[in-house]
């Protein structure tokens, strides 16, 4: 029951999603001049804003209900500002920019950042306007340096962000894995090797019945390993407080309890593998995988890996996402053995407006 009633929500959100994002289709068909008027976003953008980041990237859309949590459970200490390009009269919103301190690589003076356009109104100015609030912005906050990303199948972002003053600083890419395709009886062998030396496999639906040591000794786990996950050379980690760890792995919308899954061995946590459901869409996104130093090297991330493919075939997974950035080459490897299939990469570009 539970099953069904989620497929049902989950249609309903897509065709409202749909329909939004078709809305603002027509709506950006139908603008005859792009003169815009620069605004701070408010709440009642998000429906308009997410259309247009749909619009821009339609094979991985996204929910107003997604934006506004992620928003609203953002740290108060973290700056996270947006605005929107809106057609002076009409108010109709045709792009949109924001900036934002990175909680896991956080410095005072250093920002996250994107700039989104109606792909149907690109090239008139509207990304330029938007991109000039921001500096203007950052600099008002004095910032040494901004990062954002840009997906290597997009050229007209990478061009812009040469012309702004960007430079590369590090690419990562999305890989996808046809869970239908995928060969369970080839590697279940390792999962029950890992098994039989001793590794125990639990959920974090299951640890979080045992209260809040359990779920701040796992948010200890991830925090030792995302250390070592690799970054530009300028960023240094820092650990994401475990209230918005809570708010962002274990209570959010996305969770799924029962796919996080816990390599335990010898009594302690030795690594992790977890995956997120978006609220519309028939994949899943695979979130931190990973395993504590003093365990790596017995085989424990590939088992629990081969637990997330079972999982997502079990529940009528047709693709699972995961993100890698260049220098994870073990990472990567053993996506590439799973037959995860590597997409455009997405490239790290830095602004540096020093002191």
């Amino acid at each position: 029951m539970a099953t069904t009633s989620r497929a049902t929500t989950s249609r309903q959100k897509t065709a409202q999603v749909e329909q939004k994002t078709a809305q603002v289709e027509q709506q950006a068909a139908q603008i005859q001049s792009t003169a815009v008027t620069i605004r701070l976003f408010g709440t009642p953008d998000y429906e308009a804003v997410v259309a247009v980041n749909n619009a821009v990237f339609p094979d991985r859309p996204s929910t107003p209900e997604e934006w506004r949590y992620d928003d609203e459970h953002f740290e108060k200490k973290y700056v996270n500002e947006r605005y929107v390009a809106a057609q002076p009269g009409s108010g109709e919103i045709l792009g949109f920019a924001g900036f934002w301190h990175v909680p896991w690589a956080y410095h005072p003076r250093k920002f996250g950042m994107e700039v989104r356009v109606h792909p149907l109104l690109r090239r008139q100015g509207i990304g330029t306007a938007l991109w000039r609030e921001v500096e203007d912005r950052l600099r008002g906050r004095r910032a040494i340096s901004v990062k954002t990303q840009i997906w290597e199948a997009m050229p007209e972002g990478l061009a812009f962000a040469s012309r702004a003053g960007f430079r590369e600083v590090m690419r990562a890419w999305e890989s996808r894995l046809d869970v239908a395709g995928f060969d369970l009886r080839a590697f279940r062998p390792q999962l029950d090797r890992a098994l039989a030396g001793g590794m125990e496999v639990t959920t974090l639906a299951a640890e979080r019945e045992k209260g809040s040591d359990a779920l701040r000794r796992l948010h200890a786990m991830e925090a030792e390993i995302a250390e070592d996950v690799p970054r530009p050379s300028d960023d240094v980690h820092t650990p994401v407080s475990f209230e918005m760890w809570m708010e962002h792995v274990v209570e959010a919308p996305w969770a799924i309890p029962e796919a996080y899954f816990i390599a335990v061995v010898g009594g302690e946590y030795a690594g992790v593998s977890s995956l997120f459901r978006p609220q519309i869409g028939d994949w899943l996104n695979q979130g931190l995988t990973g395993v504590r130093r003093t365990h790596r090297g017995r085989g424990i991330a590939t088992a629990l890996k081969v637990r997330t493919v079972q999982y997502g075939r079990d529940h009528d997974v047709r693709e699972i996402r995961t993100w890698n950035e260049i220098n994870n080459q073990r990472m990567l490897a053993i996506n590439g053995k799973f037959g995860f299939v590597r997409q455009p990469a997405w490239l790290t570009f830095q602004k540096e407006f020093g002191e």
